[in-house]
């Protein structure tokens, strides 16, 4: 729930409009104990943790800015900070979103660090959002190659090839750093957008010589159904590395029949060009397709139970398939506080190849969020 702090009248016309900036202060805590085990190569590994981040939602602390500049314009400031319950962050304050933006009869345009298409795409197609059970968690990314995450950094296009295949988990593509990005207005429900990112090369600085990144995405929300596309083409431009080319097709629905919203996803995978190599090579080091079929059952006022099923396809000779099952329950113990268990299951290294199974791995978690 959104709680308004301030709402400052600022002196000064805009048209026949005095203009107002109103400053809201929201997020999310979530914190639990997570039990996790997992086997790689034959050697089995369990670690318990209390206290535990993020096991059914993003803890987050966020400031949202808006400004009314009159004559149906508005301007604003979106600055996000995601704390790793349990520890301490290094990772600095704003360490998650953070940009301007401004409205009008022509949508909106972003500047800066925001979620972007396919990260609405990703978590239309299930209920459990980026957290455990979604396939869309940093454990557990259901694209192949590369991709984003909170982190804003920019992988190099090739990622598991055969030589490479023994530890893929996938990845996901949910923002990217010094992006411009712009947002339709809606139409009887339909939306669309584009963002941009531009490449850079030669500065010497490997943080600076990024991949540049063009996504398009498109939405319908009216009523009980839902519908989302978003296209990703990644272009690496590092100096000293074959350049390639990376692009993500998403497409995810949901429809909700009275107390339950039916899911589904599917995704697909492609790149050309090897991380490290020489220029002009244009190896196929990534081609996979993902699907998935989902429900929520909202039981009754303060009980919902969620479940998800993923399988990922790796088209490569390593045919280094994965897996994915989850379960989630939830019990509202106010409109704000809410108990969870969540389980996931699978297999983050699976090769019909070899026919070994290197990557399975179960996690459960129970714990509270708070959202404000």
């Amino acid at each position: 729930m959104k709680q308004k702090l301030m709402a400052i009248a600022i002196a000064g016309l805009a048209g026949n409009a005095f203009a107002q900036t109103n400053v809201a202060i929201q997020g999310a805590f979530d914190s639990g104990v997570q039990m996790f085990s997992s086997e790689t190569a034959g050697v089995k590994t369990r670690t318990n943790r209390w206290g535990s981040s993020s096991n059914s939602t993003t803890s987050n602390l966020t400031f949202v800015v808006t400004e009314d500049l009159g004559g149906g314009m508005k301007a604003g400031l979106f600055l996000k900070s995601d704390p790793t319950a349990g520890s301490s962050s290094a990772t600095g304050f704003w360490n998650s979103q953070n940009y301007l933006w401004v409205s009008g009869g022509f949508g909106k345009v972003s500047l800066g660090y925001m979620d972007n298409f396919a990260n609405t795409t990703a978590t239309t197609a299930q209920p459990f959002g980026t957290a455990m059970g979604g396939g869309w968690s940093s454990a557990f990314g259901r694209l192949n190659g590369v991709g984003t995450s909170s982190a804003g950094a920019v992988a190099n296009v090739a990622v598991a090839t055969a030589a490479t295949a023994g530890s893929f988990a996938g990845t996901r593509d949910i923002r990217v750093n010094n992006s411009v990005k712009w947002d339709s207005p809606s139409w009887s429900g339909f939306t669309g957008g584009l963002l941009y990112r531009s490449p850079n090369s030669g500065s010497g600085n490997a943080a600076a010589d990024a991949d540049g990144q063009t996504q398009v995405g498109l939405n319908y929300n009216n009523g009980p159904l839902n519908l989302s596309y978003a296209h990703s083409n990644f272009m690496t431009n590092v100096a000293g590395l074959n350049k390639g080319v990376a692009t993500h097709n998403l497409l995810a629905a949901n429809y909700k029949f009275g107390a339950v919203t039916v899911y589904g996803g599917w995704t697909s995978s492609k790149a050309t060009g090897v991380n490290g190599a020489a220029a002009g090579g244009a190896t196929s080091s990534v081609d996979a397709r993902s699907w998935n079929v989902a429900l929520k059952w909202q039981a009754t006022a303060t009980v919902a139970v969620m479940a998800n099923v993923l399988r990922s396809d790796d088209k490569l000779v390593a045919d280094q398939d994965r897996s994915l099952n989850s379960l989630g329950l939830d019990y509202s113990l106010s409109k704000r506080t809410v108990a969870y268990a969540r389980w996931e299951g699978g297999d983050n290294d699976k090769s019909a190849a070899t026919g070994a199974n290197g990557g399975k791995f179960n996690r459960t978690a129970f714990g509270l969020r708070h959202s404000f």
